[in-house]
């Protein structure tokens, strides 16, 4: 792992290089010796090498048991952001991108995790409740019940509550609650 010592230190040498490479850069341009294409394409070489880029993550709910009884605990220890994607079932190749202008800090990109869910949709299902619903086990009419086993839910900031409502599985642990930053 990388210190956020050693990570600033590295995040202020890229940022002078870059400093340094624009100056001469315009210097160049200033003596005739460039285009403004060549300016530009140098422009935006820059600004993308100033990025900073964070890996997604795939988890897959309940861990190698997959989306089953006893997963309450699983979200514990991990650390979700609004716009992480609960994908249900298999398909593990959705990938997601939270903007600049949707709140990322400035100067990164973040890629979304995914975290799937892997379940027989004929024993079990996944609804999205409320609070309440995930505390008592209860969904209200009309709540959004997934059961073919290959939908994805992108994370809102806050809390996150995800049930099955199969006749005792939420009572026997199968149930999770995700905060997302």
């Amino acid at each position: 792992a990388i210190s956020s010592t050693t990570r600033h230190k590295d995040i202020h040498s890229q940022s002078c290089f870059i400093c340094y490479i624009s100056l001469s850069f315009l210097r160049m341009m200033s003596q005739g010796r460039g285009s403004a294409v060549a300016a530009l394409m140098v422009m935006s070489l820059l600004v993308l090498l100033h990025c900073e880029v964070a890996e997604a993550a795939t988890y897959t709910v309940g861990g190698a048991g997959g989306w089953t009884l006893n997963v309450v605990n699983w979200p514990k220890g991990k650390r979700f952001r609004a716009g992480d994607i609960l994908q249900y079932g298999s398909d593990s190749n959705a990938v997601g991108l939270k903007s600049i202008a949707n709140g990322a800090k400035p100067a990164s990109i973040y890629i979304p995790k995914e975290l799937q869910f892997k379940y027989d949709p004929s024993l079990h299902n996944v609804v999205g409740v409320g609070k309440v619903g995930y505390s008592t086990c209860k969904t209200l009419r009309g709540a959004k019940v997934y059961q073919t086993g290959n939908e994805r839910i992108r994370l809102v900031k806050g809390q996150n509550f995800f049930v099955c409502n199969f006749p005792g599985h939420c009572e026997s642990g199968m149930k999770i609650a995700v905060t997302a930053v």
